[in-house]
């Protein structure tokens, strides 16, 4: 997890990372696992302004390729929603751990902003913060950027509900193995 950057200590990077891999599955288990693979976590922060409640950053890195596009060689809208979905619960999830709590959820809604059209080829800096994670409410903001020239290509809100008995099953499994305090 060295290759993860931001000011929150190592084994909270690492379990953001567990859960990020949890919910990307594979093949046999998710739809769009075989894109999911390829979206790289570089960065987890968490802010805590003064009388206000912490906020968490998170940014993810994946390139595009032929098979995230449409037949015009851009990226497909679907791909979009699937890579908003998992990089800004990344940000939630980054939250809930801090805190100490379950982060995950299901999408309740995902407002989303075509800006421009993203090519193949094109590698993406997907930047999420969260807005508001409070009882079973959480949201999040998620910009997809052109990596190296930092161009503004969709923006997006996705907002969700607290998850079920299994991710709250998998993170206390976790957190037994590690014996990990989880405030900074």
């Amino acid at each position: 997890m060295a290759h993860i950057q931001g000011n929150i200590p190592l084994a909270l990077k690492e379990e953001n990372e567990r859960f990020f891999r949890h919910f990307v599955g594979t093949p046999q288990t998710s739809f769009g696992a075989d894109i999911g693979k390829n979206i790289r976590m570089v960065r987890a922060d968490v802010f805590v302004p003064a009388k206000k409640s912490a906020e968490t950053q998170t940014i993810c890195e994946v390139e595009v390729t032929k098979d995230m596009c449409n037949i015009y060689g851009t990226l497909h809208g679907g791909c979009a929603a699937y890579l908003i979905d998992l990089c800004s619960s990344t940000s939630v999830v980054c939250y809930g751990i801090y805190n100490g709590t379950d982060g995950t959820g299901v999408s309740a809604s995902m407002n989303i902003q075509w800006h421009r059209p993203i090519t193949t080829g094109k590698t993406l800096k997907i930047v999420s913060n969260t807005i508001f994670v409070e009882g079973l409410i959480r949201s999040a903001k998620s910009e997809l950027r052109d990596l190296h020239t930092d161009k503004l290509y969709v923006s997006a809100v996705h907002a969700t509900i607290a998850g079920g008995s299994r991710t709250a099953a998998l993170r206390k499994s976790n957190k037994a193995k590690t014996g990990e305090q989880a405030k900074l």
